[in-house]
């Protein structure tokens, strides 16, 4: 466990390393305005970096300091950058192969947020390291010579403050998390991710299917129970990336729902949550309220990185409480693959729902069922004319 000391030297270091520089990466469950984020932030090779937009040279500043090339680092920074940098480092005694200690193999970098500002963009970064810390900053770019540059000019602004937080590990509030289904089909996903820009209900299918999310059992570090009914559900991310699915009930849409509320008129009119209710583990398993959310399923696999079958993954679902404090849950889902003598044929609807997804209460909503018999029926009438033509012409 971290010191006082401890927490408080770490700040001044990664502070000092705001000043002279340079990568600042957020976290933070913050729930972004813009749609397009959050975003992870891919490692590229020398050869694939551009600086045509923002996120770009930020892609290659991270990568290039993961790959201990100084050289390229300098590239995605501005010349008055890389001179205050070159200077600071001198009059410091230390190596500028120190830059490299900013970034850790193990963090997971993403960019939750893009803020138009002054003459430039700042993009809100974030790093979540393999302790658990989570890192926030704001990044500024800039135009040089055409091609989008960080810079270090705005760093002292106050309006930059309010974009930067430090999360240690100790600060997190854990949670029991509990996934169904626990088994995610690669097949499924290549072929839907193959041809769902093909047919219009391939699509469909792929945006409304769902997967269930369970989080109970909060407590900080000292064991201290929170309730769920702290969470603020706009907050909620799966793997620091996915916003929940909305339930739908008639008219009205809920981001979370929970357990043993006044919420349960909305569950009870789904058809099988009573025989799921009464037979689920996890509700027996703790006595605290639990909230239920839903994921895009597609989406979801999405987050997985090299997904190959027989391989367990660990997942993440995070967020805030009404507080500011962040809380975390893991589980785990293992990637299934289908056999090879399997007989689906993806030109027919039934493939889709080969996992049963349809067939679990939290996808039973009444007009994706109502589409997905029609659906079926639609299909079935012309493979059975074209099977007739393909007798009558024989």
């Amino acid at each position: 466990m971290y010191t006082i000391a401890a927490k408080a030297m770490r700040f001044k270091c990664i502070w000092i390393f705001f000043c002279i520089l340079i990568v600042l990466l957020v976290s933070g469950n913050t729930y972004s305005s813009d749609s397009n984020y959050p975003i992870k932030l891919e490692r590229i090779d020398r050869s694939q970096a551009r600086y045509n937009t923002p996120k770009n040279t930020f892609a290659a500043k991270i990568s290039a300091l993961l790959a201990k090339d100084l050289e390229w680092y300098y590239e995605a920074l501005t010349k008055e950058t890389v001179s205050i940098n070159k200077k600071l480092f001198k009059e410091a005694g230390l190596d500028p192969e120190k830059n490299f200690d900013m970034v850790d193999e193990s963090d997971k970098n993403f960019i939750i947020d893009k803020i138009p500002y002054k003459n430039g963009v700042i993009l809100v970064g974030k790093i979540v390291s393999k302790d658990g810390s989570i890192l926030i900053g704001p990044a500024v770019f800039i135009k040089e010579g055409g091609l989008w540059k960080q810079t270090i000019e705005y760093n002292t602004d106050e309006e930059l403050l309010k974009y930067r937080d430090l999360i240690m590990p100790e600060e997190i509030i854990s949670s029991a998390i509990k996934i169904h289904p626990d088994r995610w089909n690669l097949n499924w996903y290549n072929w839907i991710k193959e041809h769902m820009e093909e047919k219009e209900w391939i699509r469909h299918f792929a945006e409304r299917v769902s997967i269930l999310c369970m989080i109970t059992n909060l407590k900080d570090n000292q064991g201290k129970p929170y309730s769920v009914k702290e969470i603020v559900p706009e907050t909620i991310l799966f793997n620091y990336l996915l916003p929940p699915q909305p339930w739908r009930f008639n008219r009205e849409e809920k981001i979370a729902l929970i357990v043993k509320s006044k919420e349960n008129r909305y569950l009870k009119e789904r058809k099988g949550f009573k025989e799921w209710h009464h037979t689920n583990k996890l509700l027996k398993k703790y006595k605290s309220p639990v909230m239920l959310v839903k994921f895009n399923k597609f989406k979801a696999m999405e987050t997985l990185p090299e997904m190959s079958p027989g391989k367990e993954y660990e997942l993440t679902i995070s967020g805030e409480l009404k507080d500011g404090k962040r809380f975390k849950g893991t589980t785990k889902i293992i990637i299934t693959g289908w056999n090879a003598k399997h007989r689906w044929k993806w030109n027919r609807p039934d493939w889709l729902n080969s996992e049963k997804d349809i067939d679990n209460w939290w996808n039973k909503e009444n007009d994706f069922e109502d589409w997905w018999k029609k659906t079926i029926k639609k299909h079935k009438r012309q493979n059975n004319r074209k099977e007739k033509g393909n007798y009558s012409g024989g």
